[in-house]
């Protein structure tokens, strides 16, 4: 069995109708369901899963939890209502809009910032941390608090030329000819995998990644970088927030 990912088909899916494929009684009201198909971000490459609801027949679960489990997609919470989940069952779900929307956003200025740093610094990323009020990047630089202003500067630039976000799904081998033009390289974190997913903004960066993304920059509003921190051998942390 296999959940289909439909945020992958469209990223901007808030709602969607699947089939249960897996019904788990966590007692205590707490539920685990498997679907045919899924708009929930299960989490991944420091992005947070998502959270919404799962409606059936007089019941609803207010999904608090989702991962992967091999090639599933599991969406745990509280179940509320007269009736129960059954396998078979139709259901409909909604995602918390607000909350993946803004993550959206946080996790495309992120790679903005990325793209600014890498031109600046020649930095490579070093892992990092999408949360809804403030976010992390680890770069391979030393990078002074005096070099944050500019910094904030030419993303801000990035932003403001409305450039597209774009997909990419590639075969290994074309994708690291892609990115190889970016001056970017595979990590062991893709290795193994024939299929490479790529986000592109348009003639400037790219990066593999599993994540969900605006498809514009002029979506991310205002980025706003906080602070850097060392984290030692030269090693920096950039941490940042969207404005509004």
């Amino acid at each position: 069995m296999v959940t289909r990912k439909l945020y992958y088909e469209d990223q901007y899916m808030r709602e969607f109708k699947a089939r249960i494929i897996r019904s788990d009684d966590l007692g205590n009201k707490r539920w685990a369901l498997v679907l045919d198909a899924s708009a929930f971000y299960p989490g991944g490459g420091g992005q947070p899963y998502d959270t919404g609801v799962l409606e059936g027949e007089n019941w609803v679960l207010s999904v608090d939890k989702v991962y992967m489990d091999n090639d599933l997609i599991v969406h745990e919470g509280v179940l509320e209502g007269s009736g129960k989940p059954v396998v078979g069952q139709m259901v409909y779900g909604r995602l918390d809009w607000d909350r993946r929307y803004r993550i959206m956003r946080m996790h495309t200025a992120a790679h903005i910032i990325g793209c600014v740093i890498k031109k600046m610094f020649n930095a490579d990323f070093h892992g990092g941390a999408i949360n809804i009020d403030i976010s992390y990047d680890d770069y391979t630089a030393r990078i002074k608090r005096d070099d944050l202003p500019e910094i904030e500067r030419r993303a801000n630039e990035i932003v403001e030329a409305g450039l597209p976000h774009i997909v990419h799904w590639m075969p290994r081998d074309k994708a690291i000819e892609f990115l190889a033009k970016y001056n970017v390289a595979l990590t062991q974190l893709h290795e193994g995998l024939e299929t490479i997913r790529i986000l592109e903004i348009k003639g400037l960066c790219a990066y593999p990644c599993g994540g969900t993304h605006v498809s514009n920059t002029k979506e991310v509003g205002r980025i706003k970088i906080l602070k850097r921190e060392s984290k030692g051998r030269g090693i920096t942390r950039i941490r940042y927030t969207i404005e509004p």
